[in-house]
């Protein structure tokens, strides 16, 4: 007697939630919804005025119901807000809680929701799966919800929390709309992954990983990864754990639960915004492609990255497209260390088109011609200077961060200097400190030099001195927002007088190590060469045999005692094998150097 109170009631309710004009039993036996009563048939199903719930028990009947793809337990996540201002970052997953349900405009839902303990959750549905981007939310209270959805898309259960994270989780059964399934790679296999694309109602697939969730087009999935799902998720996973190693969430147990959030777009290339990272269809082909993702991973690690930037700390003026790529570099150069990017990639120098180009670019712009270390030339700005601000190659700026990485997590290893963790260190005060009033942009890289020496114990002044990040600047400079930069002398005493307490680098040419030479550093290997032999001259250049002239780092080129040219070692070779030198004219000596600092003339 007590269970057909409670179907009449639900009825009731039925009616006034859809504005029905008579009241109708309805033959589940249970509030979920999952089950019928008995000696329910289709005659009596027939009488439901709901097409959702009359549908739903004509598929509990026939056996066909999936009642595990509607009814689940949705987890609660910290607001992307409160974890944003907890990492200092952009927000990760608003999307947390994929349902696997898809919506088409117009459909009506019924959602049956269980003990919420007082939390405030939401249906959402997004449409993911063309230009036209709708979004809308739907609050949910305990008990049964209806709904008319307002546009298509996939849907997902907002379940945040703005302070202290639940184990709570909360039971929802959703009736409505077609099934179009999740992957979840702790969950799911590759077998499922090819049914799940076969089978999918929406154009967009949600693959959730142990620390990111992407949303990919279904057919553009069938085309690049037909049958490696789990390897796909699990690329994407090792992408952002790289970063997290990076940022020191690993290190310091910070590591969060929620996801981050990566989709397709349909219109631009690639970017970051509040919603997370976004992959135009047309890039899939390198994005959801394991091979060619793991080959060439800079532009995924870009815009994640963009996310992570750990601002203002290590997202100051002038470097909003240069500290995400810590992240890139470093990902790139651990999927492909006999390839590193930096040192292979063919671009223009001073001297034309080089293997290695930007980093010849950056060692002539900074301890040839002097320019401050956020102007500095290379290939993608030349001119320095224009009507509204100063500034520089991107990818040139990066090439000084990049090397103190190699130094510390590379050539370290075995070393009294080695701190794998040394870019952890930094961003952990860079997250962890709090946040004082707004300071100039100088003050941001300045304090970055001091975390720097923290994190390495050693004082590095002399290494930021040669990149120019430690020098007088004066300029406006270019950014998305623009700002001032000044660097004052007294500055420039300051740092030098806050890194004193610790002792120098055992290298004093830190500033020339890539990584082709890391191996030189990390063995301390000795010089040698003979004056005279081991090259081959070329016009106003000369092709140094690196056989010939062991464990160089670098190259230098004279004009009496004025460096005016610089060569890493490898620069213009794709194996490494020689060394492009160039020697206009004026020259009068090329000195190899070695990494401690000893030098032998060439010619």
């Amino acid at each position: 007697m007590k269970k057909i109170t409670l179907l009449l009631l639900f009825a009731l309710t039925i009616q006034v939630g859809w504005g029905q004009t008579k009241t109708t039993k309805i033959p589940f036996y249970d509030e979920k919804l999952t089950t019928l009563k008995k000696r329910t048939n289709k005659k009596s199903i027939d009488k439901i005025d709901s097409p959702v719930l009359k549908e739903a028990a004509l598929e509990i009947i026939n056996g066909t119901y999936p009642i595990k793809e509607r009814l689940k337990n949705y987890e609660c996540y910290l607001s992307p807000g409160a974890l944003a201002k907890q990492l200092k970052t952009s927000p990760y997953s608003q999307f947390e809680n994929p349902t696997g349900i898809y919506f088409e405009e117009g459909d009506k839902a019924v959602l049956w929701v269980g003990n919420t303990n007082g939390a405030s959750i939401n249906l959402r549905v997004t449409n993911w799966g063309d230009e036209h981007f709708k979004d809308n939310k739907y609050p949910l209270t305990e008990g049964y919800n209806y709904i008319d959805i307002k546009n298509k898309g996939n849907s997902y259960i907002e379940y945040f929390s703005e302070t202290e994270v639940t184990d709570h989780k909360i039971e929802i059964h959703i009736l409505g709309g077609k099934v179009n399934g999740v992957f979840d790679v702790s969950k799911n296999n590759n077998n499922d992954w090819v049914n799940l694309l076969a089978n999918a109602t929406s154009p967009v697939l949600d693959i959730v990983g142990k620390q990111t969730h992407i949303a990919y087009a279904v057919e553009s999935l069938k085309r690049e990864s037909p049958n490696n799902g789990v390897e796909l998720i699990q690329l994407y996973d090792s992408i952002i754990g790289i970063q997290h190693q990076i940022m020191g969430l690993i290190k310091y147990d910070m590591v969060p639960k929620n996801h981050m959030f990566g989709r397709v777009i349909w219109k631009g290339f690639m970017h970051a915004d509040g919603i997370g990272a976004a992959f135009h269809d047309d890039t899939m082909k390198d994005v959801a492609n394991v091979e060619r993702l793991r080959k060439n991973s800079w532009g995924v690690a870009h815009e994640f990255g963009h996310v992570n930037q750990v601002r203002p700390n290590m997202k100051w003026t002038g470097t909003t497209e240069v500290t995400n790529n810590i992240f890139s570099v470093w990902t790139q150069y651990i999927y492909n260390t006999d390839s590193p990017k930096l040192e292979r990639e063919k671009l223009t120098d001073y001297d034309g088109s080089k293997i290695g180009g930007r980093i010849t670019a950056y060692m002539e712009s900074a301890f040839v011609h002097n320019q401050p270390w956020l102007t500095q030339a290379g290939n993608d700005r030349w001119d320095r200077e224009r009507p509204r601000d100063w500034g520089g190659d991107h990818f040139v700026k990066l090439v000084p961060l990049w090397q103190l990485q190699l130094y510390f997590a590379v050539a370290g290893e075995g070393n009294e200097w080695s701190n794998p963790d040394f870019y952890a260190d930094i961003y952990n005060k860079a997250i962890t400190l709090p946040l004082h009033e707004e300071k100039e942009a100088s003050y941001y890289q300045l304090n970055f030099i001091k975390n720097a020496c923290d994190a390495a114990q050693l004082d590095l002044t002399d290494f930021f001195e040669m990149s120019r990040m430690l020098y007088p600047i004066d300029l406006w400079v270019d950014d998305y927002t623009c700002s001032q930069m000044t660097i004052t002398e007294d500055d420039i005493k300051d740092v030098k007088k806050y890194a004193s307490k610790y002792s120098k680098p055992s290298t004093p040419v830190l500033h020339y190590i890539t990584a082709n030479s890391t191996d030189v550093y990390k063995n301390k290997a000795a010089l040698v060469g003979t004056t005279g032999k081991g090259f081959t001259e070329g016009e106003n250049l000369i092709t140094v045999n690196n056989d010939a002239w062991k464990n160089a780092v670098a190259f230098e080129t004279y004009e009496n005692d004025k460096l005016i040219k610089v060569a890493f070692v490898g620069a213009g070779s794709n194996d490494v094998k020689t060394t492009t030198v160039h020697t206009p004219e004026g020259t009068t000596s090329v000195k190899a150097v070695g990494w401690d600092g000893k030098r032998i003339d060439v010619i």
